[in-house]
């Protein structure tokens, strides 16, 4: 089990992960919406956003995307924390624990084997995203 930060930018996290780059060094891996497979289905004004970047050295792993929620996003909502884990009973147990009295907003699903993320904000709305396996 490994947890991460992952941060939420509002289409600038390019620019906010290269500074990051600049500040801490390491290698940066940029995935935007028009590089997936369904990415020629989205309009061209949106293909350009981050769906997922990563920062990685020998003292830092730093994950972000422009893609918030249906809200949007604001102050509190930025910053999510990322939880990997290898084992589905494990990653079912974890998710209900902190999903109690929480909200939760992608539930777990079969679909998570092939890369589907579930996700909730917990009772003191700390935000969580979980996926199946190793590190992205």
């Amino acid at each position: 089990m490994a947890i991460y930060p992952f941060l939420t930018f509002n289409g600038n996290c390019k620019e906010a992960m290269h500074f990051y780059q600049s500040c801490f060094g390491g290698e940066l891996q940029f995935t935007c919406l028009g590089d997936t497979p369904a990415g020629k289905q989205f309009p061209m004004e949106i293909r350009q956003l981050v769906l997922h970047a990563r920062l990685e050295s020998e003292h830092i792993r730093l994950f972000a995307s422009d893609l918030g929620g249906e809200e949007g996003v604001a102050s509190g909502n930025t910053i999510s924390l990322w939880i990997s884990i290898a084992a589905p009973e494990q990653l079912r147990l974890v998710f209900g624990r902190l999903s109690k009295r929480g909200r939760v907003t992608a539930p777990l699903t079969p679909e998570m084997l092939d890369g589907q993320w579930a996700t909730l904000t917990d009772q003191y709305d700390v935000q969580w995203i979980f996926s199946i396996g190793g590190e992205s």
